[in-house]
């Protein structure tokens, strides 16, 4: 007899009539995405290695390999397939994320710096390209090989490596056009390449602009929909320079539907101010390393003039004497400073208790407040590290007694991992940005 609950027989898996049929979906399936792919490849490695022992071409591709899968699972994507010196990695799946194409160039000159700095045998060099489209992707496996990714962009890309010049990142014309404003570029001559009949507009990617995660154009459109959140963000703006007060504004709202446009606003109407007022600005990133205050170190360093390409000397030099303004007390200024330089590339761990950490950052921001007006803003939060969000949730109680306004974007799913945040301050206001009414959207695309 078999089991009343049984859809095979045990011995011979013939299905029971009972059993129901299972979907073929449930076995494989293919979806359409649009994906970024990397291709890179080492410059004259096949000749080097001709008539060379297997285990030695091994044995020296392994750390190429390695830093290659490193510095692509850091940015959020997934090496497919490894071809000897080749390699091909693909963001946008299977996890899709709103800037895919940006962490790929990232990526893509990271392990152009990673490669150049390999010690050991005779030095190596890469080509890398950047490409992105539509491609149909298979829902499971835990590999893609060519039946499971496939695409004009996949085929393009590869070719288009071939057209990078050594030790660089060469990048088609979508992905150019999504990510032009967090990398400077340097316009290259269209090439043909076998399969396509007109020529393909390129470009190199130099070095990331400082600007993380998507921005949205600004076209120049009316505010639409959102002027009564933006009188309130105003409104909180002028009672804290008014009455000396610290304030937190977080606005919420999905990707897309506000939160950025509504901070530039703000900025325009300050802009037009007359009184001077400070504007400092950072956003959380959702990946890389060191990125815990990151937000934080990123309005520091846009306070004492810090450059990406300082060296550690400079920076912490150029934080000193941002300070002096600020903190009258040499004692109290040296304090600070060494709390804060390892925000700004100081080349050293911070080795205070994060309580005493918090306190002198809290004390920078005071003496900001103290200088003149201040306006902070942290963008993306539902991205931040849990110790940032514990040094903003404070802002409001150590900096009290002055005009320091700190504003901060997030998806609603930040107040899921971070349920009392606002609810613990007494100067916070949340702005929840719902979707636009039809007849907004309406007036918004005749805008358009």
């Amino acid at each position: 007899m078999l089991p009343s609950d049984a859809r095979f027989c045990p011995s011979c898996g013939t299905p029971t009539p009972a059993a129901p049929e299972v979907p073929a979906l449930e076995t494989g399936g293919e979806e359409r995405k649009v994906v970024s792919v990397i291709f890179a490849d080492l410059v004259g490695f096949t000749a080097a290695g001709d008539g060379a022992d297997p285990e030695d071409i091994r044995r020296r591709l392994s750390p190429y390999h390695e830093a290659i899968r490193q510095e692509v699972e850091r940015y959020g994507g997934r090496v497919e397939k490894l071809m000897g010196d080749g390699v091909l990695a693909v963001f946008g799946a299977p996890v899709v994320h709103e800037d895919d194409a940006e962490r790929a160039v990232r990526a893509g000159l990271r392990i152009q710096e990673r490669i150049a700095g390999m010690a050991g045998g005779s030095p190596l060099s890469a080509r890398v390209a950047v490409g992105t489209g539509e491609v149909v992707v298979a829902i499971e496996g835990t590999t893609m090989d060519r039946e499971g990714l496939v695409g004009d962009v996949v085929n393009t890309t590869s070719r288009l490596q071939h057209e990078a010049p050594p030790g660089t990142v060469l990048v088609d014309e979508a992905t150019y056009g999504v990510t032009r404003r967090a990398f400077r570029y340097e316009e290259r001559p269209s090439v043909v390449v076998r399969g396509k009949a007109e020529p393909l507009a390129l470009w190199l990617a130099i070095a990331p602009t400082g600007r993380y995660g998507a921005d949205v154009e600004d076209a120049g459109v009316t505010l639409v929909g959102r002027e009564t959140e933006l009188s309130l963000l105003i409104d909180v703006f002028s009672r804290s320079v008014r009455d000396a007060t610290s304030q937190i504004v977080t606005i919420a709202g999905e990707p897309g539907v506000g939160k950025s446009r509504l901070v530039r606003e703000l900025r325009r109407h300050i802009d037009e101010i007359p009184d001077l007022i400070r504007w400092r600005q950072g956003r959380c990133l959702p990946y890389g390393e060191g990125i815990t205050y990151w937000a934080f170190g990123e309005i520091v360093k846009a306070e004492a003039g810090i450059l990406e390409t300082d060296p550690p000397g400079t920076a912490v030099g150029k934080l000193r004497v941002s300070l002096e303004p600020l903190l009258a007390d040499p004692d109290e200024r040296t304090w600070v400073a060494g709390r804060v330089a390892p925000l700004v590339g100081s080349g050293q761990e911070g080795t205070a208790e994060k309580g005493e950490q918090f306190a002198a950052w809290h004390r920078y921001l005071t003496a900001l407040g103290e200088q003149r007006p201040t306006v902070l803003v942290i963008e993306d939060l539902h991205w931040a590290d849990p110790n940032l969000v514990e040094f903003l949730a404070d802002v409001p109680e150590t900096t009290r007694g002055t005009p320091l306004l700190l504003v901060c974007t997030a998806r609603p799913d930040f107040f899921e991992s971070h349920p009392t945040w606002g609810a613990r301050q007494r100067d916070s206001v949340t702005i929840r940005l719902e979707p636009l009414d039809a007849d907004a959207t309406r007036r918004l695309l005749d805008e358009l």
